[in-house]
Parts: C-alpha cells; structure tokens; sequence
C-alpha cells in the first residue's frame, strides 16, 4: 500500500462512501463518528494503530477490524464499536476522545455532527442549549490539508472530541457551563458586547470565549473580565501597572453582570456534584490587583 505523508489514501479515499452510508440512514451520526475514527487511525498508524488493555483481549488486527466494519450492518455495528472504543487504547489518542464516542454511541451525550465547520456564534447557541458539535470532513485530499489551526481534518475531530468530554463528563461542571453560555448568548443577543466588536483583537478572544473554551465558569468568568481589561488597557493605552479610568471600570463591571449566571442545583435534576461548583457564582469574584 502506498503511502502519503505516513497516511494510506486508500483507506482515506472511502472516507465519502462512509459518509454516503451515514446520509442513506445506513448508520447514524455516532456510529458513523466512530467510523471515521477508526478508518482515520488505521491509516494513519497501520497496524501500530491501537494496543489491548486487557492481556486476554485479542490483539487488535487491522485488517479484521476493517473487514469486521464491512460487513457490520444494522444492530451488530454499534455493540462492536463499542467493544472496540472501551476495550482498546489507540496510538496518538487521549483517553477522552474514545470516551466520548462511547458516550455518544449509547445516547448520553447528545452532540451534532456537521460536515462544516459552525461559526462561533453557533457553537454558543449549541452549548447555551447544552449539546456541542463535531465536525467531519471526508472529501478527498481535502480531509488531510489544515483545518484553521489543526494540521488536518483528523485533528479537528479529535479537537471536538476533546472538547465535548470537558463539556459532558462533570454534571456539575456541565450545569455550570450552560448556565454561563446561556447568559452569554442572551448578553450577546441584547448587544452588550456590540461596543467591543470593532476591535480585532477583542473578537478573537471573545470568539475563542464563546466557542473553544470548555472550563469551569468562573474560569470562563475571569478570562471575559481579563479581555475586557486588556481592551480598556488598549483604548486607554495604559501600562499593565496603571489603573484603569473609572468608566472602564463601572463598564467592566456592567458587562460582567450581565454574564452573572446561577447554575442548576441537584434538586433540578442535574448531577449530584459539590455545592461549591454548583454554586460557582454566588460569590463574588476575587479582586483585581495591580502590581
């Protein structure tokens, strides 16, 4: 088998029939996620493409394994895959990436598969709402070209994978984030950051806020207080040791208000986390110190 930049183009060039199975209703977007996963990884890796965590698992055979795909049609697809993303370790993966696809298989993570790559307005939609996106890109050669900031489309899965085990995996944590990202889209909506978006540099890492920025909330919290500090810094063109004027200041403190979200406790019916997450925002942000 020839070989492209360490990748077989063969197996990368079913990508769109795999694609054409998922869009016939032959699959559906988890099974097909973990598909992509997996004809992604054996290119990649060949036969060093994943390793047994178990001694008396059977040692992973590429080869059976994609003529085991081939043939898994209906009920029979998802229980392999599953037995495969749980039992097996994979070459140049972090363990969440595998994790999620197992969430998502057995329907307790309700992500979306895109075939595009969503805007960051639409990514804060989607988590104010609670579920996140992945994206698949099978055309051929494009899936191996860079994707914005990832070297390939492979990485950009797997970049989405990651992201959506930090946004489900914690109850808690999860409650929290959709409490912050609702209050945020809301504050967006109502044009409260409207002053801002004439500055480049300020939308950057605002967009990288609303949709790349899977963390605890008062952790998102304090890096919207930060953007907006560096943005007064910027307008009032003030050294990192000087204080801010007292508008940047009373506007700093409007805007961080209107983000001020209360998280769902247990008794809603979301996760049994620590009260001292679950309450991230009733209190009040450390103060501001200045060298």
């Amino acid at each position: 088998m020839t070989k492209l930049n360490n990748i077989s183009p063969e197996l990368l060039a079913r990508l769109p029939v795999l694609a054409s199975r998922w869009r016939a209703g032959e699959c559906d977007a988890a099974e097909f996620a973990a598909l992509y996963f997996l004809h992604w990884q054996i290119a990649r890796h060949g036969q060093a493409f994943a390793s047994r965590k178990r001694k008396h698992d059977p040692r992973p055979d590429a080869a059976v394994w994609l003529e085991a795909l081939e043939t898994a049609e209906g009920e029979r697809l998802r229980p392999l895959l599953l037995v495969w993303l749980e039992r097996y370790q994979f070459r140049g993966v972090i363990g969440n990436v595998p994790a999620a696809l197992v969430q998502w298989l057995r329907g307790a993570w309700p992500l979306i598969l895109r075939e595009d790559i969503p805007s960051p307005r639409d990514i804060l939609r989607w988590q104010a709402s609670g579920t996140r996106a992945v994206t698949v890109i099978t055309a051929w050669p494009r899936a191996c070209e860079p994707v914005l900031n990832k070297s390939d489309a492979f990485a950009f899965f797997r970049h989405d994978l990651e992201h959506a085990y930090k946004f489900y995996h914690s109850p808690a944590l999860y409650a929290g984030q959709c409490a912050f990202f609702a209050r945020l889209e809301a504050a967006v909506d109502r044009g409260v950051f409207a002053p801002y978006f004439d500055e480049a540099e300020f939308v950057i890492r605002f967009h990288y806020l609303m949709s790349d920025m899977n963390t605890h909330p008062e952790h998102s919290r304090q890096y919207l207080r930060a953007i907006l500090i560096e943005f007064y810094r910027r307008r009032e063109r003030k050294t990192h040791t000087a204080w801010l004027s007292a508008e940047a200041e009373q506007a700093i403190e409007e805007v961080m208000r209107s983000v001020n979200a209360v998280a769902p406790l247990p008794s809603d019916g979301v996760g049994q986390g620590p009260p001292a997450l679950l309450r991230w925002d009733l209190t009040p942000p450390p103060e501001r110190q200045f060298a």
